[in-house]
């Protein structure tokens, strides 16, 4: 039986042992431990659907998993995205049940609650832009659902570029979020600018 490989972008690596290296806080451990839950109830529902996985491929922007062998239903790969969100928001839930023994407790409670709401946003290469993606893909067309999601995702990382703007003005903070949704947005814009020239 193959085994499935994990792939890690260089540059994804150096910025996690980076994080890890100079938090003391122990919040970026947190994190990255949420961030790992949240894959892991995407592998959990795909060993559940019988779904083979071929590979898992980590980037700056997130992970993505590679089905091999088969075409998902619309079905199937909503409820396969489902998974990470879901696990986000139960974890960020049993995380709150001891906020009181560490602080530790929060901030991965936090963390967990922030990445599954986030990931539920319709936005594309999201959990939540696959979701609405294959909603549409069920009772409309291609085009139609490609216009919508376009919408949607210019719409929302415009928000959140706002937002993470006006906690760096407000309160000194939010600047990873912003180059986050900066970077989205430049790929949003490459992505069109390709189709278009295409």
């Amino acid at each position: 039986m193959k085994r499935k490989r994990l792939l890690i972008q260089p540059l994804a690596l150096i910025y996690l042992l980076c994080m890890l290296l100079f938090d003391r806080s122990g919040i970026a451990a947190m994190s990255l431990l949420a961030a790992a839950l949240h894959e892991v109830g995407h592998l959990v529902a795909a060993r559940c659907m019988h779904i083979p996985i071929r590979a898992m491929r980590f980037d700056l922007l997130g992970a993505r998993i590679d089905v091999k062998g088969r075409i998902l239903s619309y079905g199937e790969e909503w409820l396969l995205c489902m998974a990470g969100p879901l696990t986000s928001l139960v974890f960020s839930l049993v995380g709150s049940l001891f906020w009181s023994h560490t602080r530790l407790a929060i901030a991965f409670s936090c963390a967990s609650l922030l990445l599954g709401a986030l990931n539920l946003l319709p936005i594309q290469t999201f959990d939540g832009g696959r979701m609405l993606e294959c909603a549409l893909l069920s009772f409309t067309t291609p085009q139609k659902t490609g216009a919508i999601l376009r919408g949607c995702t210019f719409l929302f990382l415009w928000v959140l570029w706002a937002f993470s703007a006006y906690l760096m003005i407000k309160i000194a903070d939010g600047i990873s979020l912003f180059f986050f949704t900066l970077t989205l947005l430049a790929r949003f814009f490459e992505d069109r600018g390709y189709k278009k020239g295409k």
